[in-house]
């Protein structure tokens, strides 16, 4: 998403606030605000522009060193939460299914992998956190009970299974 606003023309650099609400357009000199907004409005069509006070304290803040993220910076720290969830949730299963050492680190190392990969795909789709993203992670668990299966048996596969498929619902 945010990538597809710096593509924008008069757009030289877009971010987004640590917590994925607000957006900041620095604009090239010649650009018209007006026009760029209505261009962003393609791309996020839910957006509504802030009170001229909260966008005047948000760029203030910008401008003292409050975290706002390019589009690389989202992609990192989501690679980054992909692999403290991989491993806190591979945790949490492997105590729940009783896996010995061995089937526990390939267990998370696939369920990393996973992870990583379908929160990747769901950067490269856009759309944040929708419909598309939870279609993602139902794969990812699907692949990653598959490709489980080539060192768990029936039983832990089938609770594996389980364990993920809660994970998702809840």
């Amino acid at each position: 998403m945010l990538a597809s606003l710096d593509e924008l023309p008069g757009v030289r650099e877009a971010r987004v606030d640590h917590g994925g609400v607000h957006f900041l357009l620095a604009l090239e000199p010649d650009a018209v605000a007006d026009d760029v907004v209505d261009s962003a409005r393609e791309i996020l069509p839910d957006a509504r522009r802030s009170p001229a006070s909260v966008e005047a304290e948000l760029v203030e803040g910008y401008r003292h060193g409050a975290t706002w993220l390019r589009a690389g910076d989202t992609r990192e720290l989501s690679r980054e939460e992909a692999h403290i969830l991989a491993e806190r949730h591979g945790e949490q299963a492997a105590r729940a299914l009783a896996l010995d050492e061995t089937k526990q680190r390939r267990m998370i190392q696939i369920l990393d992998e996973e992870t990583v990969a379908a929160f990747e795909r769901v950067h490269a789709a856009g759309g944040g956190l929708g419909p598309k993203a939870r279609d993602e992670f139902e794969q990812a668990a699907r692949r990653t009970v598959e490709r489980c299966k080539t060192f768990l048996d029936e039983s832990e596969s089938s609770r594996l299974a389980e364990f993920l498929s809660g994970l998702l619902s809840g």
